[in-house]
């Protein structure tokens, strides 16, 4: 018998997807939140560069990381080498000395002579950032600077335009289990601990198998002691609860394990547990005296009795006259032939006897 694991709940923190940090990157408010320089204006829903104009913003809160993506959609018109377009990106960082630093690396360069058409890019800034700079782990970023420009190189080209749209830069921090001090409630024979993780990432973790490993004095009361999820979303928490008990009462180790495809965690935990009473057996012995029916030795009694009282009777009845009559006087008759001559006559002579 050990724990009880009861899924509670699945509790959403965040949209559960890599954080937008630009504003107004589809240009639906006009020009808010950018700053222009040059020949650069709205032109339906891009921003339309000619001859030399460019286009920033600023991005600066606490929680960045050097984990980004840039996006955005290019059009180019360029009569010669001469002119480029490109997407440029500031990161403004502290490193381990507490020194700020400023980095500027180019984006992506568009080249391509004549009419390039909509094309869309995708880049990872991690990857620029290690590739241009160094290891992302000495470094703090604080804020940075997204630009997009057209420009050239020799004095007064003939004109060249280059459009942008869709402009998005994401935080798209790696899933990242976090567990949280677990809580009990002590009962009179049991514990219950509850624990939640956080995917503190902004991406997904897929595959997730929570476990909680405990030692041989700790006794299960469920039907199993790990769980499992296909997705714990960016941002969202997952909150478990077992449900502990042991023969002996104390402080017992626990560990609560979590892996997934992406990530792992491990968190360990002493948990005081209350004992499971001990049922104590004793044996009693019962000896049982059977008493007799008292009814059954009645009848046997009555019977003789019935019986005794019916002889007594038949001897008075009987026996007793018989012997009483021979004691007494006896009536004896006698025949004597007389002899007539018209007839004969019986004479009877009694005599008494005593």
């Amino acid at each position: 018998m050990l724990l009880t694991l009861i899924l509670l709940s699945s509790v959403p923190c965040s949209l559960g997807s890599p954080v937008e940090l630009l504003r107004n990157g589809n240009f639906k408010n006009g020009l808010d939140g950018w700053k222009t320089e040059g020949v650069a204006f709205l032109d339906e829903e891009s921003i339309k560069m000619v001859r030399e104009g460019s286009l920033s913003q600023i991005v600066e809160r606490p929680d960045l990381s050097l984990y980004l993506e840039l996006s955005y959609g290019v059009r180019t018109e360029l009569p010669s080498k001469t002119y480029f377009a490109r997407s440029l990106v500031t990161f403004y960082v502290i490193d381990r000395q507490k020194k700020n630093s400023r980095f500027t690396i180019v984006g992506e360069a568009h080249q391509e002579l004549g009419n390039s058409r909509w094309k869309e890019f995708k880049l990872s800034l991690l990857k620029r950032f290690l590739r241009d700079v160094g290891d992302p782990e000495s470094f703090q970023l604080v804020a940075l600077k997204v630009a997009l420009e057209l420009g050239f190189n020799t004095s007064v080209p003939p004109p060249a335009v280059a459009c942008f749209r869709n402009i998005s830069l994401k935080r798209v921090n790696p899933a990242r289990i976090l567990l949280h001090e677990g809580r009990w409630r002590e009962m009179l024979d049991r514990t219950e601990l509850l624990i939640s993780l956080t995917n503190v990432g902004d991406m997904d973790a897929s595959n997730l198998v929570v476990t909680l490993i405990s030692g041989p004095e700790i006794l299960v009361i469920s039907e199993r002691s790990a769980f499992d999820r296909s997705t714990l979303e960016g941002g969202a928490s997952w909150q478990l609860s077992w449900m502990l008990a042991t023969r002996l009462s104390g402080v017992h180790s626990v560990t609560i394990t979590v892996a997934s495809d992406q990530t792992g965690a491990e968190l360990s935990l002493s948990v005081p547990v209350a004992g499971i009473p001990r049922m104590t057996a004793t044996q009693t012995s019962t000896i049982t005296v059977e008493k007799e029916q008292p009814t059954k030795d009645v009848l046997v009694v009555f019977a003789q009795i019935a019986f005794l009282v019916m002889v007594a009777f038949v001897v008075f009845a009987m026996v007793i006259p018989i012997i009483l009559s021979r004691r007494g006087r006896e009536v004896v008759f006698r025949l004597r032939l007389t002899r007539n001559h018209a007839t004969q006559a019986l004479s009877i002579e009694s005599s008494t006897f005593s």
